[in-house]
């Protein structure tokens, strides 16, 4: 399945998976696994992390796909997975990252480090989505790197369509205000 497969298609491969063909469950899988291991790779900006989310996701998406009612939003489906994953992961990291103060410490004085070794912008977003929340990061990740509509990131994260405009727009701001406070 190296090409993306038409909805029809996908349809079909979906509903063959549900009823127990693991011919078109590994391909499934297979055709959504380099896309999903980007996008937690972009949240988790850590190889090892973002390969134990992928194994994560793809073993959920095993467990639960005969729970998936509407088999056109397979993709969407697996990147819910995958966002929930990762953002416990997230979470855990943080959990760490509160008992070191001298590591946050440590970062802080890299990070400035490399600002003043970056020129490119283009070098600087992964660096201005560290700074957001999880949530901000999420979504602009989604929404703008992967191409997901708004609606459909609300959907994949499970939130109101408002929520999802909001967070993005937030989160937004914020970068602009990285990219000001640099230029000041």
């Amino acid at each position: 399945m190296d090409s993306k497969p038409s909805k029809k298609r996908l349809t079909l491969l979906v509903l063959r998976a549900q009823s127990g063909d693991r011919d078109a469950m590994d391909r499934l899988l297979a055709g959504h696994q380099d896309e999903l291991f980007g996008y937690l790779l972009k949240m988790l900006r850590d190889y090892s992390d973002a390969e134990d989310a992928l194994q994560a996701t793809l073993l959920q998406g095993v467990k639960k796909l005969r729970w998936l009612r509407e088999p056109e939003y397979f993709r969407s489906w697996m990147f819910r997975i995958a966002s929930r994953i990762a953002y416990r992961i997230i979470k855990q990291q943080q959990r760490k990252k509160e008992f070191s103060n001298a590591a946050f410490i440590d970062e802080a004085s890299h990070m400035e480090a490399a600002d003043s070794e970056k020129s490119d912008l283009s070098d600087r977003i992964p660096e201005w989505l560290e700074k957001l929340s999880p949530k901000g990061r999420e979504s602009v990740i989604l929404h703008y790197l992967e191409g997901f509509t708004t609606e459909e990131v609300a959907e994949i994260l499970d939130i109101p369509v408002g929520t999802a405009k909001s967070r993005i727009s937030y989160s937004l701001a914020c970068i602009r205000k990285q990219i000001i406070k640099k230029k000041g």
